[in-house]
């Protein structure tokens, strides 16, 4: 069983003390839920806007999912031998970067990596992401409305006016698999309501009972 370092005081950058405060109350919240459950893990779902995360919540409802402010965890977990709350921590406290999540959970852990290596789910692409498959539009009728032929022509679309449709007269590619999207080409696919992204989850690491182990 690795050994509590809930007595070591934690240097909280400057503050107001009301957001001193709520740093304080945080720390104590991921320290509860690293007494409580039996395993960490952290997952990486990339840069991609998904409501897949609000399905994986209820689904793991009897766990604890944290994300945002990794800074804040980072002190919670600690950065180092000398400042980690248990054994090994630390190495956790590491790979506390960009758009990751923890999970806090006594699932096992054969039923944790096959749950999250089986999400998989369609999106909208961001500016950046990586499309799955090439989109190319061809001359003709657009579903785009008159209003917005400045917006799509911002855009790099060739398009007319003809009797009150919006025309693409010239072919247009917007999305080329395995090269990342522009932020114009990710706006055109949206309101074109293609999605072109795959949302899925990639385990990082786990810790349990003071062992670290990379996934």
């Amino acid at each position: 069983m690795p050994v509590s370092k809930r007595n070591k005081l934690v240097n909280l950058t400057k503050t107001s003390s009301k957001g001193k405060s709520l740093k304080s109350k945080l720390i104590e919240t991921l320290r509860d839920a690293i007494d409580e459950y039996e395993r960490i893990y952290l997952f990486d779902i990339g840069n991609i806007r998904s409501s897949k995360m609000r399905e994986i919540r209820f689904q793991w409802k009897e766990s604890k999912i944290f994300m945002g402010k990794n800074t804040v965890a980072q002190v919670a977990f600690g950065r180092s031998p000398e400042e980690e709350y248990k054994d090994n921590l630390r190495n956790v406290s590491n790979l506390l970067e960009g758009n990751v999540g923890i999970l806090f959970t006594s699932r096992p852990h054969e039923e944790v990596v096959e749950y999250f290596n089986n999400v998989e789910e369609p999106e909208f692409a961001v500016a950046g992401n990586i499309p799955d498959e090439t989109v190319v539009l061809e001359p003709g009728l657009t579903p785009f409305p008159v209003s917005v032929l400045d917006q799509l022509r911002t855009w790099g679309m060739i398009v007319e006016v003809d009797d009150g449709k919006v025309m693409l007269r010239e072919p247009l590619k917007v999305a080329t698999a395995g090269e990342p999207l522009t932020p114009s080409n990710a706006k055109i696919l949206e309101k074109l309501g293609k999605k072109v992204a795959t949302f899925r989850v990639e385990l990082l690491c786990k810790w349990e009972d003071g062992e670290f182990e990379e996934l």
